[in-house]
């Protein structure tokens, strides 16, 4: 970006997030603050002192004060002389202190002054999209269900591209479903293991049930289960799908899970297409052949399905074989699409950034989140006042580096060598004119869409050294 780069760039409709207020008097002054009063979108904030040695009136507020409306009333009560009692009023307008901040010790301050008074409003800087979503629900939590050596493992090392994952593919009765697996290498999904509901151990439906049921009364969304994933070998000719144990959490399901959703997956899909080819041999054409795989699966896997669960339940065949990623693909997204319809917009926005095999959610998460602040304001007109350039570019920077979850142990894309590495790329852009004019950048989504382009290409070339 060059020197001549406009500083006005935050939207209007960005709330000003107030960290504390500090309300000082000249040593000459003979008046003691009693208290002050803070008044703004319908609310009222009361300030006191800590101590009643105190002249001057800190308050740092944790949270920050979130205000949305153009004005707020700061009202200062006073103990003058002879107990007589004093109140001096300010009117401060959101967009003059948005304008007029300026950085002090890594920290933006506005400050006014009235005789022997001075106040300091210290408000935070721009706050990322990803990270508010992100504190209402940090990772996704995946239930996943199965008998030992189904391919769980395999399953959650595609899915979210993962070394190792702990989960009881071993040795029968290992999984404990109240342990939380985190991985190092992408820490934006949470597992829970079960076992599978195997004939004559009732034990293990109910343990699962209990746990499912705790969860489901969590206050946080981010303590939920968002997702059950009950893990299904594709049976040979003469076998069975689903063991007595399955049948009845399936005709359960509704009662046991509510909303959250459950899909049946019909795993190891390429050693089911492989047998099939192999016994129809080369005397079979393709379009047959085609037939002959989607009939056997629906009279193996998908009626017996339904007839214990009903019509309506969710299923995909899968394989982890790198021939059958569009499988897992297919799997995420349908995971994500009714997590998003059923359980919250925020839990699949978590899928969305924890999962690392469909770029096509990734793409819709960015969309998601600019739409939710960057994109709505600047196609709008707003004037964006208060925030130069980098601090928006930085913030969006932010946004990309959440959303596409690269497996990143040293930090590269968020530091600052990287940053200059984007902004020195975007320098060499040739920008129409109206970049320069504050009051065109209505159309500011083509800094924006250039910005994430060189962000994208750069940040996949510096995840890859990782």
């Amino acid at each position: 970006m060059s020197e001549n780069t406009p500083t006005g760039v935050v939207a209007s409709s960005v709330p000003l997030h107030i960290i504390s207020i500090a309300i000082r008097l000249d040593d000459t002054s003979k008046k003691k603050i009693d208290f002050a009063e803070l008044k703004f979108d319908s609310q009222r904030q009361e300030i006191r002192h800590s101590s009643e040695q105190d002249k001057d009136l800190n308050a740092r507020f944790d949270p920050a004060i979130a205000v949305t409306t153009d004005r707020v009333s700061l009202s200062v009560h006073f103990q003058g002389t002879f107990l007589w009692k004093t109140t001096k009023k300010f009117s401060l307008d959101r967009k003059d202190i948005l304008s007029n901040a300026v950085s002090y010790h890594g920290q933006r301050e506005y400050r006014m002054t009235e005789g022997k008074m001075s106040v300091v409003v210290t408000i935070s800087q721009l706050q990322s999209t990803s990270s508010s979503i992100l504190e209402i629900c940090p990772r996704f939590r995946l239930l996943v269900i199965g008998k030992t050596g189904v391919g769980k493992s395999s399953l959650i090392q595609q899915a979210f591209k993962i070394n190792e994952v702990h989960i009881s593919e071993h040795k029968r009765g290992e999984a404990d479903i109240e342990r939380e697996f985190i991985a190092e290498e992408n820490e934006r999904f949470v597992l829970h293991d079960s076992q599978g509901f195997e004939a004559g151990d009732s034990m293990i439906f109910k343990t699962a049930k209990d746990f499912i049921d705790r969860r489901r009364k969590e206050p946080k969304l981010q303590d939920k289960i968002h997702a059950v994933w009950l893990c299904l070998s594709i049976p040979h000719a003469d076998g069975r799908l689903l063991e007595s144990g399955v049948e009845e959490f399936l005709k359960l399901r509704k009662e046991i899970l509510g909303n959250i959703p459950l899909i049946a997956v019909f795993t190891k899909h390429d050693i089911f297409v492989d047998k099939l080819e192999y016994d129809a041999g080369e005397s079979c054409d393709e379009v047959t052949l085609e037939d002959l795989k989607v009939n056997t699966l629906d009279k193996l896997c998908i009626q017996p399905l339904k007839e214990a669960a009903g019509s309506d339940i969710l299923h995909a065949t899968v394989s982890t074989n790198e021939e059958y990623e569009r499988t897992i693909r297919q799997l995420v997204d349908l995971t994500t699409t009714n997590v998003e319809k059923y359980v919250a917009s925020e839990a699949a926005l978590a899928m969305m950034i924890a999962q690392r095999v469909d770029i096509g959610l990734k793409l819709k998460a960015s969309i998601a989140i600019g739409e939710k602040r960057y994109w709505r304001g600047l196609a709008s007109s707003m004037n964006f006042t208060g925030f130069t350039m980098l601090d928006c570019l930085s913030v969006i920077h932010k946004d990309i580096i959440d959303v596409w979850n690269f497996n990143d142990p040293h930090c590269h894309l968020a530091s600052d060598q990287f940053k200059a590495l984007i902004l020195k790329d975007l320098d060499k852009v040739d920008l129409p004119c109206w970049i320069l004019n504050p009051s065109l950048w209505s159309l500011g989504p083509a800094v924006l869409s250039k910005y994430l382009q060189i962000s994208f290409v750069l940040a996949h070339f510096v995840a890859s050294l990782s």
